[in-house]
């Protein structure tokens, strides 16, 4: 083989290998893409989960109590809404002069759903809820809300996942094929709705 024929094949070689790291990084990119559009359906989700929960503290038909205890923890979780979901980075700098950046938004979150599984497990027990036509349509706003809540939480917790096993590759670590964007966190949370 000539000299002619060895440049052509180191050529294509070179060409193909450029080829083959230029689709892992886009395939990084897209995943954090993803990881994004998700977190964004995530957060959607939260925030008409807390209104569902404050529709139902408002409908008249919880004692003054839980009303009050309700729409107190609903309005904690709608007033941590303007934060970042997760504080990886991903979502660039959050900022400095928002009231709710120094919460963590997945405690307020839990504190929402355990509150709302204690309400509405002790209504199971006496006078269950959904017997109370004031609450009909509150309660099933706040089911629907909570079924896609869950769901979109499936949903983000395994793009994360897809991007950091990834990420793990070594070609893509030790070429930085993900530029400089931070490693994405899931989002844990409690989201188990109550026992039926």
């Amino acid at each position: 083989m000539t000299w002619e024929g060895w440049t052509l094949v180191v050529v294509l070689l070179v060409l193909v290998l450029g080829w083959v790291l230029w689709l892992l990084a886009s395939r990084v990119d897209r995943l954090h893409r993803k990881v994004l559009r998700s977190r964004a359906t995530l957060e959607l989700q939260l925030a008409q989960r807390a209104a569902a929960a404050h529709e139902l503290a408002m409908s008249g038909a919880l004692d003054p109590v839980e009303a009050v205890l309700l729409a107190d923890v609903a309005q904690r979780a709608s007033a941590v809404a303007p934060g970042p979901v997760v504080r990886d980075g991903l979502e660039g700098e959050p900022d400095v002069d928002e009231p709710a950046g120094d919460v963590d938004r997945s405690l307020v979150e839990s504190e929402l759903s355990r509150t709302l599984r204690a309400l509405l497990e002790s209504h199971a027990d006496t006078e269950p809820l959904g017997d109370n036509p004031l609450a009909v349509d509150p309660l099933n706003r706040l089911d629907a809300a909570w079924y896609r809540l869950e769901l979109a939480r499936r949903f983000h917790n395994a793009h994360v996942a897809e991007v950091r096993r990834m990420r793990t590759n070594p070609v893509v670590r030790v070429l930085h094929l993900a530029g400089r964007a931070p490693m994405p966190h899931a989002f844990d949370m409690d989201d188990a709705r109550p026992a039926r």
